[in-house]
């Protein structure tokens, strides 16, 4: 469970995100909106990269705590890496040497582990990324824009993995409504840096999409 306080933040004179009071205890949780609606700024605010007062609370370990990035596994959008690892040493950075051949199958990643990651396409690197993600051993997964750079097939692999970790509670940033229908099961949906939906991935489709895309705001 994750508890969002009504507030707001702005990390510069050009953008503000303006937040009602909601608690997120349905996951996966996709954060939907266009280019510069906030959906980054909102997913760092839910792990605790930036901070907001009153804060976000987390449950954790059954209580009810401030949140901090080391509760949470955070995927950016754009992970760096040193090109010269190999795929194995690189998710073994994760700490979860155990798991690695599991999660490294289940995205067709066995082959290339031997790889250094300076040799990989932006598709196979972004696969690599998402391994490592769900081998840190947190119950709480942030992730922008996992399916970028994914082919429908890779797509397909990852929506498999994902729903292979119910014991994972994922927060997603995308734009990718395809892969929201697919494995969504509550939306925030954000335009120009309000909040302009929360509800079901049904009603998003049904009564909530044209207020993200096109007009709207909840009062």
């Amino acid at each position: 469970m994750i508890i969002v306080p009504e507030t707001s933040f702005s990390y510069n004179a050009h953008f503000s995100l303006s937040l009602p009071s909601t608690t997120i205890d349905t996951f996966p949780t996709f954060l939907i909106g266009p280019n510069g609606s906030g959906k980054t700024t909102l997913l760092k605010i839910l792990g605790g990269f930036f901070k907001v007062s009153p804060p976000v609370k987390v449950k954790w370990q059954g209580t009810l705590r401030e949140t901090r990035p080391i509760y949470f596994a955070y995927m950016p959008a754009k992970p760096t890496y040193d090109p010269n690892f190999t795929v194995r040493n690189y998710l073994m950075l994760s700490g979860n040497k155990r798991q690695l051949e599991t999660i490294a199958k289940e995205l067709e990643l066995t082959k290339w582990l031997g790889r250094r990651m300076g040799t990989l396409s932006s598709g196979w690197l972004q696969r690599v990324f998402i391994a490592r993600i769900l081998l840190q051993d947190t119950p709480y997964v942030l992730m922008d824009e996992p399916t970028s750079f994914l082919d429908p097939e890779a797509r397909k692999d990852l929506i498999e993995s994902l729903s292979r970790h119910p014991e994972k509670h994922f927060v997603i940033s995308s734009h990718d409504l395809s892969f929201l229908s697919s494995f969504g099961k509550f939306v925030i949906g954000l335009r120009d840096g309000n909040v302009v939906f929360r509800g079901s991935t049904i009603d998003f489709f049904e009564r909530g999409i044209e207020d993200v895309f096109v007009t709207g705001y909840i009062m």
